[in-house]
């Protein structure tokens, strides 16, 4: 079997944990890349090994899983501005110009397979790194997930608000960002949450911040319900 459909074979299917009833104009999670399993848990006789440090955070890391992305080494998150300066070494740079906003997609087959390509790079990435905050004007909160460190640190300085900290955990909006694969901008909407892929060429500054600023009113036209026609009237 080719690698793709076995791998699309074996996805867990973990939509019940967000959503029974996916709302009208979402997409339904069978066909997605997800691992979720039981977060671990550190007692006074029990210890895990290793220890967590920078890069290694065991809840940031099964965050991941469920949102398909396993990681393979080091993950950072990153939710503020200073954060993304310490680790850039100063500060990110604003994205130039205009980018195009990625856009809802009916043909799940080419999202998957970009979804597919680019989980795959950003798994075996040296190191991940995961911005979080707010869309601009919003209280949506957003995850940029990128192996991109320059890319990951202007989405937080230039892309998003801080939002309320939180425990690191799925978000309604997710953005998987990897140069590196072949171009492609979509999104779909899956148990009222939506992911977008950039891929390649459309896997800028410009691209992430429009798709950020966009991605509010997706979501709440993929899960808004729809009004029933009355046919007797």
């Amino acid at each position: 079997m080719p690698m793709m459909s076995l791998r699309r074979a074996v996805r867990p299917l973990t939509g019940a944990l967000h959503s029974l009833a996916p709302a009208a104009g979402a997409r339904t999670a069978g066909a997605r890349r997800t691992l979720a399993l039981a977060r671990p848990t550190e007692d006074a006789d029990s210890v895990q090994f290793p220890r967590e440090g920078p890069g290694l955070d065991y809840a940031l890391n099964w965050s991941l899983c469920g949102d398909g992305v396993v990681p393979s080494k080091l993950a950072y998150r990153i939710t503020k501005v200073q954060t993304a300066d310490q680790l850039l070494g100063g500060p990110p740079t604003a994205p130039a110009g205009a980018g195009a906003a990625a856009a809802v997609v009916d043909d799940d087959d080419a999202f998957d397979d970009a979804f597919d390509e680019a989980a795959t790079a950003l798994e075996a990435a040296d190191a991940l790194y995961v911005a979080e905050g707010d869309a601009p004007g919003t209280r949506t909160p957003c995850r940029v997930i990128s192996g991109d460190l320059g890319l990951a640190a202007t989405a937080m300085a230039h892309c998003l608000e801080r939002m309320p900290l939180r425990a690191p955990t799925e978000l309604p909006v997710t953005l998987y960002v990897a140069p590196s694969c072949s171009d492609y901008a979509g999104a779909v909407v899956e148990d009222a949450r939506l992911k977008i892929v950039l891929c390649g060429a459309q896997a800028t500054a410009a691209s992430v911040k429009a798709s950020l600023a966009a991605a509010p009113a997706m979501l709440e036209a993929a899960t808004a319900p729809v009004e029933e026609v009355d046919e007797a009237a």
